[in-house]
């Protein structure tokens, strides 16, 4: 049998450029956070983990490809 025709699929998760919303510092951040991520620069909380994709607290910029 051959497997050419199998698709491979794809991941959900995604790194996604957040801008905080105290000092608008851009950081990345991983969608799918298993900890707290804070910001480099003011040390405000930008991610809290949940069971599947983290709360983002901030703006969402786009992807980081």
């Amino acid at each position: 049998m051959k497997k050419e025709h199998i698709e491979i699929p794809l991941p959900n998760s995604v790194f996604q450029k957040v801008s905080c919303k105290e000092c608008n510092e851009e950081n990345i951040v991983y969608s799918h956070a298993s900890t707290e991520v804070t910001c480099k620069s003011c040390g405000n909380i930008i991610a809290k983990p949940t069971g599947a994709k983290a709360n983002i607290f901030g703006k969402i910029l786009g992807s980081a490809e």
